[in-house]
């Protein structure tokens, strides 16, 4: 890390550090909107379920149903997840890039008008392989928050400390069990046109060139940021929710 780091400085300066920024933190909040209400809609759902069938108003999910939930909300999720990295891992990759921020819009609005919303390399490329990844991730991702949690009450413990150690293995967890997916994702994304008939030899191409260590390159950049990030995207998501229910 430290080495990329270092040449990316050398030869881009400190705004090469920067690319493909403008695009996250313009839906960052919006994702995360979208992936909170998409679960809670979903956990609504799943209580009235319970409530038809038990008669108890009060009944805890199961953690195998907030499982289910998250699976639910990582389905639109990644409807914004897809293009957003798609414009990125682009800017990311891109010699030419200054790192500027109007960057990422050029080669977003060049995108639609080559290839169109729909077409092999438009804005949607890659949401194929962003479900597989954020489906399955996003379940875990809730599971294990919700199961620290309550292993956390159960103990004894609660407050804020618990829901930043919950958000953090609830982030690492979840990224660390699709992260060959992500991987395989990003070489999908960003290939030149023609490179890749299909996903599969994308996947081939990747382990006989450079062999299984491939699919865990940039693992340890990626925890480390997992880790803060969703202890705080849950630390502001629980503290949001307790004053929405005290008012």
């Amino acid at each position: 890390i430290r080495g990329v780091a270092t040449s990316i400085l050398r030869n881009e300066g400190v705004r090469g550090l920067y690319k493909g920024v403008a695009s996250p933190i313009v839906t960052t909040g919006f994702m995360n909107a979208v992936l909170f209400f998409s679960y809670e809609s979903a956990a609504s759902y799943v209580r009235r379920k319970n409530q038809n069938q038990t008669g108890d108003n009060n009944a805890q999910l199961t953690l195998q149903q907030v499982a289910f939930c998250g699976l639910v909300s990582g389905i639109p999720s990644s409807c914004i997840n897809s293009p957003t990295e798609l414009v990125k891992c682009k800017a990311q990759v891109c010699v030419e890039s200054k790192g500027y921020i109007y960057e990422e819009w050029v080669i977003f609005t060049d995108m639609l008008k080559k290839n169109g919303i729909t077409g092999r390399y438009g804005p949607l490329r890659g949401l194929g392989i962003t479900l597989l990844r954020d489906v399955p991730s996003y379940g875990l991702y809730f599971y294990v928050y919700e199961s620290f949690v309550r292993t956390s009450n159960r103990n004894g413990y609660d407050g804020n400390i618990v829901t930043l150690f919950a958000g953090g293995f609830a982030g690492t967890a979840a990224w660390g069990s699709i992260y060959p997916i992500d991987v395989v994702k990003t070489r999908w994304q960003t290939a030149s046109v023609g490179q890749y008939k299909n996903l599969f030899q994308c996947i081939h191409s990747i382990y006989t060139n450079e062999g299984i260590a491939a699919f865990s390159k940039g693992f340890g950049a990626t925890m480390l940021k997992a880790w803060p990030q969703n202890a705080v995207i849950f630390f502001t998501y629980e503290l949001l929710m307790s004053s929405v229910f005290a008012t």
